[in-house]
């Protein structure tokens, strides 16, 4: 992330990085007043929800700690599988409120559409 008024970055982080890796993700939402970020991203299968702000750099293993893995949230497998012409990674989420994540999938396998509230702050 960039400074608007400064345009020096002040937040990044890596998303994937393995060669094995096929990632896919739409866009980072964030809150009303832009201290809150989200992203929901596809990953071989997985579907998985990072929530950050902008007060520090985390390890790998804070990233890892915090990820939300969606899969065993919802007790679906990994078979499905992103379209490589498409954009689209099949997850997207929005901000309701400033902790309040809606979060909506297309499991593809089962074709059912899966969508719900998460509350950031209940982790």
């Amino acid at each position: 992330m960039y400074s608007l008024t400064t345009s020096v970055k002040v937040f990044e982080e890596m998303i994937g990085g393995e060669s094995h890796q096929y990632i896919k993700m739409k866009e980072v939402a964030q809150n009303e007043v832009g201290d809150k970020y989200a992203l929901v991203y596809f990953d071989d299968g997985k579907f998985k929800l990072r929530t950050f702000g902008r007060d520090r750099i985390r390890s790998p293993e804070e990233i890892g700690a915090e990820e939300v893995d969606i899969n065993k949230l919802l007790d679906i497998n990994d078979d499905s599988m992103a379209i490589t012409a498409l954009p689209e990674p099949f997850i997207t989420c929005c901000f309701i409120d400033d902790d309040l994540l809606f979060i909506q999938l297309v499991f593809v396998p089962d074709q059912i559409h899966y969508h719900f509230l998460w509350n950031i702050k209940d982790r």
